[in-house]
């Protein structure tokens, strides 16, 4: 049986990070910026006790958008900045071995208390998910729990990187970089039904 568990103490966020820096397949960092919900994913096996498997989080959505979420929600650039708390991103969903059909479980455990936590942390409606998958991988859990995939990232160069929050507006413009087409991420997409 699979059951996941709200991080709220410093023992479990140091869980999280050795769970990311050992097991996380190709973006193997716990930084984070912005909004973040992180949750210890168990599984019980009769007659035993709870093993930790993995974890799986959601943070503050990105900024600019891409034009395929844009797109798909019907927004404006502007439009969406100003309902960019209703939308999260699925930062991490790391396992560090395999259960068979432990993800599609996992997402819906995760869709199912996602609105009330981010409510009572941060009191906004949450009405959208999003996520990037890259490293070659195909997305195929978030495929298997009804996610759709709207498109891909225009794709950076690996060594270029800038943070909205942690730049200013001269660091941002020394470092802005054209897309070069390397390191597409497929951007996968799942509307929220309304919080009862």
């Amino acid at each position: 049986m699979i059951s996941i568990e709200l991080v709220t103490t410093k023992e479990q966020k140091r869980e999280v990070k050795h769970i990311i820096e050992t097991y996380h397949s190709y973006v193997a960092s716990a930084a984070s910026v912005g909004r973040r919900i992180d949750w210890l994913i168990y599984d019980t096996q009769e007659g035993s006790l709870p093993e930790c498997i993995g974890m799986i989080g959601l943070g503050s959505s990105v900024y600019p958008p891409p034009k395929d979420l844009l797109r798909k929600v019907g927004l404006s650039k502007d439009e969406y900045r100003l309902v960019f708390n209703n939308f999260a991103n699925n930062w991490r969903f790391c396992l560090k071995k395999k259960v068979p059909n432990a993800g599609t479980q996992i997402l819906k455990l995760v869709r199912n208390s996602c609105q009330r936590v981010w409510k009572e942390k941060y009191g906004d409606d949450l009405h959208h998910l999003l996520t990037f998958v890259a490293g070659g991988n195909t997305g195929a859990v978030y495929k298997a729990d009804n996610w759709e995939v709207i498109g891909e990232t225009a794709g950076l160069p690996a060594h270029k990187s800038s943070s909205m929050k942690w730049d200013n507006s001269e660091k941002l413009k020394e470092k802005f970089v054209k897309p070069t087409g390397e390191n597409k991420k497929i951007i996968l997409y799942k509307k929220l039904k309304p919080a009862l």
